[in-house]
This record gives C-alpha cells, sequence and structure tokens, in this order.
C-alpha cells in the first residue's frame, strides 16, 4: 500500500486528536521513565493503541520528539503569560518571561529532549537553536502582544528588526540553558538579564 494512503490524514479532528493523545504519551512516558528510555512501542503502550498506529502519525522517533519539544515549548508559553502579566513594564516582561521560559525547560525532561534533538541532527546546539526556535519562540516568551504594546509605546529601538531582537533572544537563553547555576541566584541572574537585553532591544530612557 503506498505511504500516503497509510499515513493517517491530517485535514480531521480525529488526526488532531490521536496526534495529541501519542505526543502528550511521549511526554508523560519521559516524565515518568526518563528520555532514554522512550521507545515508538512505549509511546503506544502509554496511548493504549498499537505501534503501527503511532508510524501513521509519525515517521520516526526522532520526528515524534520535534512534536513533543514544540508541543511543550507551546505549553510553558501558556504557563508563563500570566506570570509576565504581574509586571506592566515590556522591559521587564521580557526579561522575566526569558528567565521563567529557560528555568522550565530546564525542569524535567525539558532540557535532555532539547539537546536530543540537537544531537540527532550533529549539529552545533547555537546553529540548530537559531533555526528552529525562532519558529516557536514567540510562544515560549509570550512576547507576541509584548512586542505590541511596546511598539504602540514607542519603547523599542527603531535600528533592529523584531526578527533580530529575536535571534538575540534565543542566543542569551541557549547561554542561559547551558549553565549549570541556573536559578542558584535569581536576582543575580535577572540583573544580568537585565544589562543583556535591555539595551539590546529598548530605547535609552531619560
Amino acid at each position: 500500500m503506498p505511504a500516503a494512503e497509510w499515513k493517517a490524514k491530517s485535514e480531521s479532528a480525529e488526526y488532531d486528536r490521536m496526534r495529541q493523545r501519542l505526543v502528550t504519551a511521549a511526554w508523560e512516558f519521559a516524565c515518568d521513565n526518563g528520555l532514554r528510555r522512550l521507545t515508538l512501542n512505549a509511546v503506544a503502550e502509554q496511548a493504549d493503541c498499537a505501534r503501527s498506529s503511532v508510524y501513521r502519525y509519525f515517521d520516526n522517533k526522532e520526528e515524534l520528539l520535534g512534536a513533543v519539544w514544540q508541543d511543550r515549548v507551546l505549553a510553558i508559553g501558556h504557563e508563563l503569560d500570566a506570570e509576565v502579566r504581574r509586571w506592566n513594564d515590556p522591559r521587564e516582561q521580557i526579561v522575566r518571561s526569558l528567565y521563567l521560559a529557560v528555568t522550565q525547560v530546564r525542569s524535567g525532561p525539558s532540557l535532555e529532549l532539547f539537546k536530543a534533538l540537537l544531537v540527532n541532527d550533529e549539529q552545533h546546539m547555537a546553529d540548530i537553536a537559531l533555526e528552529y526556535i525562532p519558529r516557536i519562540a514567540a510562544d515560549i516568551l509570550a512576547i507576541d502582544s509584548i512586542y505590541a504594546e511596546a511598539r504602540a509605546q514607542g519603547l523599542l529601538r527603531d535600528d533592529i528588526s523584531d526578527e533580530d531582537i529575536l535571534r538575540w533572544l534565543v542566543t542569551v537563553a541557549i547561554a542561559l540553558v547551558q549553565l549549570d547555576s541556573l536559578g542558584n541566584a535569581p536576582e543575580q541572574e535577572l540583573a544580568f538579564l537585565h544589562r543583556m537585553l535591555v539595551p539590546s532591544i529598548f530605547k535609552p530612557t531619560g
């Protein structure tokens, strides 16, 4: 049977439900057992479906892991949005959202998952991240609306594009992800982020 006929059809609510079921099962298994023990068989068992069903939605484990990572990014973004809104200043919102996002990624198997994807691609962490993460970084950092508000208030620098800002945020985030000491001194780390981010993104004050 041709692969196109065997694969699940993407234009249906059932497709979305089953795909999400598999992604959720993969994440739950990784949380309980670690990413290294995750296999397509394990995902099928966790989702209570046949192994062949997993292949109808994902060609291989790497494709499934990519979907899990994107799902985690979106979930973290939703979790952070309410927290970030505690601050009114867009400068503080962007600093806090980046710090909280990286802290979340480093908890549980999220960081292990991220590194696994990069190792599979056999490219340097920064090279991959700068190509892959910007597609979904606006969600994890909850900065779409922050950008809009900051632009409307005339706070962002005119000589830097939104794309450049996003790439800079990703670069700083990667550096934080790789720090073993992250979270040991939150106030110092937040002060560092203020120095790294605010002058590069926002117009000078005063």
